[in-house]
């Protein structure tokens, strides 16, 4: 049998980030919990003791928002559950059935329901019938008999795990960076609390023996720790650090045998495996972020993921997978796109070229940068294959790579910061290689500063070292894009010539270090004494940018394709479409543009073929059409094929889908921010909200998902605009509050949604809106508040709720 792990299979289901995963051995079968973003827990059986096969055999939906942890239990009687939690603040039990060949049937409905917590339940533990909990609330809890027993009080901030380690010992870990032992029957206080780690611990996991834990957290590093002879007087501290991940490290596991092999996965798209102490493999994953690894009876290891898939690597040659399908994998990691930050800034002209390639690495998992023509690829060291494994290619350029001394350390970059006249500038050192938010709590509590300049530091280090800020996006798909929304009020960045200037004169004051932890909702911010104003937003947001140029390539690509296959005029539609094309590049002409040829294509091209007519119907909606806005953003939602069940299992229609569904979006945002009447749009706004609140919200991706929240803020601006109530108010909060509580949790999706909320709520129409729904409102501006780290939501929500008219 093979040292190496390499890959098994792939289950795809979810249709958002799989936030957990737990394993079971029952009747020789595998059985894998997933939990995800989409709501659902999902139940995968083996087909057999030996086989690679996975069937799906259970999705238990939830009405209370995305899953974040999952377990199986078990009593002492041999009852099987499915456990879940998440975003509703709830345990759900379900109870699993197994015949004598070990296919599982479950109940679509909880047979139990835990109730105890009040904020999102991220962590989840069984041993023996006990069940260990974790909250945002910053507790964790304790259940036997479907009852609570201990109520674990302490931990400043979320509790990320938690882990039983005997019948009356159990371990929480949180967002404060500690570690804290505690006994059931007494919990008045920890036993001990274990030190070590410098920001939020995320994971833990026993060792093999029992004696001994690992913990895994933010900093990127992974402890080991000791449970002989504990001393509770003052913090333990780990008896070995393991390094080697890049980023944050979110999940850890034990595979079976007495090996003690360990596996660790995080945010720098890997999973790593650990014997004796040593990385002794790497495995990428074409994904942003590894939140969770697990490990089945038979030694294979199991990851979830954030492009929705969980896959299974195994060292037994019986269960790989075979050698076309280990190859387009191969392909798929090889063609990930890398930011420089993800890798560090070099200078271009220096690297290597590909015969660097010939040289072997010094250690698992060493990354290498080599230029190959005009594109630098990042390539990783199989120490086992002997071989460089490309990971990916480096995107957003590279800089002069002349790394800068401060303090003792090489940085990437050492700013001037100028805080106050007559006073010297401050120096803010970043590596490219680091997250932006972690350079600036750095920056801020050495300087002890007010943490409300998070925001404008980080925004002050993206823009000057090309980094890519959360939410933002030059250009997010080839034809159209969107940059992220700042208000009007926001601050300026500051240039890379002339030193940054923070305004001192404002803000509260800097508390300490654990006054900052944008990433695990760790603390609050500071109060805010004074800060610009952004209800109401009076401006509409419109997505401008196009390419003509692949447009017309495409155009010419499917005039052909379609005449093959006797779709209608096709030749005559090209005609009009290059009529509309030269209508818009004219900046001669003004006036409503003619879209009756785009409307026409759309009713009888196929809809693989129909992007390009959206797009342009997105584009002549900010010059006005000569069809009424109302008509033209009727059509484009039909061409979208809008209210149409989501065709999933089949990914090529559920792409064509999506991007449909986004342009058409996009066109009923411009619709309300172009040039064009917006009289009939004002007539049918009740009609067109209420249309878009749709069951496919979940199966929607980012993009479409920020279109659907522009269409909510442009409809909010028609609102608050009037100096007159508008009848649509209340159809326009159903729209609202669908978007936050289905909405998965991008940055950009809830801000431009909160925006909205906060012009209706501050608007005249105000008086209309329902005071159930109103209430509802509220509680999902103070739960996006919790939820999202950068200051700008929080500031957000109190500028709404103190301005708000009801």
């Amino acid at each position: 049998m093979s040292d190496q792990f390499k890959l098994s299979v792939q289950l795809q289901g979810h249709t958002g980030d799989v936030r957990s995963i737990a394993t079971l051995e029952a009747a020789g079968r595998s059985l894998i919990l997933s939990g995800s973003r989409d709501a659902t827990a999902r139940l995968w059986t083996s087909e057999g003791p030996r086989s690679r096969a996975y069937e799906e055999t259970a999705v238990l939906s939830t009405e209370g928002g995305y899953v974040n942890a999952t377990h199986f239990l078990e009593d002492a009687d041999g009852n099987l559950a499915a456990l879940s939690a998440g975003k509703d603040t709830v345990i759900n039990a379900f109870e699993v059935k197994l015949d004598a060949s070990g296919a599982a049937k479950i109940h679509p409905r909880p047979s139990m329901t835990l109730i105890g917590h009040s904020d999102n339940v991220c962590a989840l533990d069984t041993r023996d019938g006990t069940i260990a909990s974790g909250s945002w609330d910053a507790t964790a809890r304790v259940w036997k008999d479907w009852a609570c027993v201990a109520v674990l009080k302490g931990h400043e901030n979320a509790v990320w795990a938690v882990l039983l380690i005997d019948d009356d010992r159990v371990l929480t870990a949180g967002a404060d960076r500690t570690i804290r032992l505690w006994s059931i029957s007494n919990h008045a206080k920890p036993i001990a609390t274990f030190s070590g780690h410098t920001d939020a611990v995320r994971g833990l996991t026993l060792l093999s023996g029992g004696q001994s834990f690992a913990s895994c957290g933010n900093d990127g590093t992974i402890n080991l720790y000791s449970l002989i002879d504990i001393d509770g007087n003052k913090p333990i501290a780990p008896v070995k650090t393991l390094s080697g991940h890049t980023s944050f490290v979110y999940s850890l596991a034990v595979l079976p045998g007495p090996e003690g092999v360990l596996v660790s996965s995080g945010e720098d798209r890997t999973v790593r495996v650990w014997r004796d102490g040593h990385l002794a493999q790497t495995i990428t994953i074409p994904a942003i972020s590894v939140w969770c690894v697990a490990a089945l009876e038979n030694g294979d290891i199991v990851c979830g993921s954030s492009d929705h898939v969980i896959r299974v690597f195994t060292l037994d040659p019986k269960r790989v997978a075979d050698a076309a399908e280990i190859q387009t994998y191969d392909e798929t990691v090889a063609s990930q796109t890398l930011n420089k930050s993800q890798v560090g800034d070099v200078k271009k002209d220096d690297l290597p070229g590909v015969e660097a390639l010939s040289e072997p690495g010094s250690k698992e998992g060493q990354t290498k940068m080599v230029r190959n023509g005009e594109i630098v690829e990042a390539h990783q060291w199989d120490a086992a294959g002997n071989r460089w494994n490309k990971i990916g290619e480096v995107v957003g350029g590279v800089g002069n790579g002349q790394k800068k001394l401060y303090d003792g350390r090489e940085y990437d970059y050492v700013f001037d910061v100028d805080i106050k006249d007559g006073v010297p500038p401050l120096k803010l050192p970043y590596n490219l290689s680091e997250n932006p938010y972690t350079a600036a709590a750095r920056f801020l509590e050495k300087n002890e500063l007010p943490a409300t300049y998070l925001d404008e530091v980080v925004k002050f280090i993206e823009k000057n070292t090309e980094a890519v800020s959360i939410g933002a996006s030059d250009y997010v798909d080839p034809y159209t894009g969107t940059n992220r929304y700042t208000s009007s009020a926001a601050p300026p960045s500051s240039r890379t010539n002339a030193p940054a200037t923070l305004n001192t004169s404002t803000g509260g004051q800097y508390t300490g270090g654990n006054n900052v932890d944008p990433f695990t909702q760790s603390s609050r911010p500071a109060p805010v004494t004074n800060t610009s104003s952004v209800i109401p937003v009076k401006s509409p947001l419109t997505f401008v940018q196009i390419n003509y140029a692949p447009l017309k390539a495409k155009l010419a690509q499917l005039e052909g394709q379609l005449s093959s296959a006797g779709v209608g005029n096709a030749a005559d539609d090209i005609k009009a479409i290059q009529g509309v094309i030269a209508r818009l590049e004219s900046a001669s002409e003004s006036g409503p543009v003619d879209v009756s040829g785009l409307e026409a294509a759309l009713q009888s091209w196929p809809a693989p073929n129909r992007f390009p007519l959206l797009d342009l119907l997105r584009v002549a909606a900010l010059q006005g059409t000569s069809t009424p806005a109302e008509r033209v953003a009727s059509a484009a939602l039909t061409a979208a094929e809008w209210a149409s069940e989501w065709p999933e299992g089949d990914a090529t229609s559920s792409k064509t889908r999506d991007t449909n569904s986004m342009l058409a979006l996009r066109t009923v945002a411009n619709l309300l921010g172009g040039k064009g009447k917006k009289d009939g749009l004002e007539e049918q706004a009740d009609e067109i909200l209420s249309h878009l609140r749709s069951a496919n919200y979940v199966h929607l991706s980012k993009n479409a998902r920020v279109a659907l929240a522009t269409v909510a803020l442009n409809f909010s601006v028609l609102a608050v605009s009037k100096s007159q109530q508008v009848p649509f108010a209340p159809s326009l909060l159903d729209l609202i509050i669908d978007i936050l509580s289905k909405e998965s949790g991008d940055p950009e999706v809830v801000y431009r949604t909160k925006v909205a909320l906060g012009n209706i709520f501050v608007s005249k129409s105000a008086k209309l809106l329902p005071a159930d729904e109103v209430g509802i409102a509220k509680e999902l501006l103070s739960h996006w508040s919790e939820m999202l780290e950068e200051a700008r939501f929080a500031e957000l929500s109190k500028e709404i709720l103190a301005k708000a008219s009801i």
